[in-house]
């Protein structure tokens, strides 16, 4: 898998030193977890975590961090981005929880945003505004994204192109509007 970080072109797989892992991993690729709350550490700052993947990843400075930090919480919808910048994961709601993720995924400005089942946890109103809010970014930030979810409701409003698997094997793949109309594997009837 080639990646352009912006840089230069790289071959994912091919990556084996730590080093060089840690510069694409949460730089160039970004990931929104399934369940923000055990993916933030508990014990510091939503804004102390984001200042420290950009200093990892960018060549901002610490004050610069904080400020772009700040402005990506206000960019996912997150109400008072300043105040909420000093507190922790457990004082936030679900749906601002993961926003949060979302922000920090995306305060990077990755090639590619892996989103495992970012909306599973959410109650339908939030789950849209998540979707909306993902799409509008993907857009805004010249992104790739790979969404995996067992919902294909969430594919048909977000994706192109979709890939079904079933027991760790690829059983079907196409254009997300004829998987949806004309689905062969079992599996992938049962999804709809």
């Amino acid at each position: 898998i080639i990646l352009n970080t912006g840089k230069e072109k790289v071959d994912v797989l091919s990556l084996k030193k730590p080093n060089d892992l840690r510069i694409v991993r949460g730089g160039a690729i970004s990931m929104i977890f399934q369940e923000p709350m055990a993916s933030f550490a508990p014990a510091i700052t939503i804004g102390d975590q984001m200042v420290e993947q950009l200093l990892i990843h960018t060549e901002m400075t610490k004050a610069e961090a904080k400020e772009h930090s700040i402005e990506m919480l206000a960019r996912v919808g997150i109400p008072e981005p300043a105040r909420r910048f000093g507190q922790y994961a457990f004082e936030f709601s679900g749906g601002m929880r993961q926003r949060a993720m979302i922000a920090m995924a995306l305060s990077t400005r990755p090639k590619l945003l892996i989103a495992d089942e970012p909306t599973t946890a959410l109650d339908v109103t939030i789950q849209a505004q998540v979707i909306d809010l993902m799409k509008d970014l993907v857009d805004e930030f010249h992104m790739a994204i790979l969404f995996i979810t067992h919902d294909l409701g969430v594919i048909a409003q977000t994706a192109d192109r979709v890939a079904v698997m079933y027991l760790g094997e690829l059983v079907e793949t196409g254009e997300v509007r004829h998987v949806i109309r004309e689905p062969h594997h079992p599996y992938t009837q049962g999804l709809l």
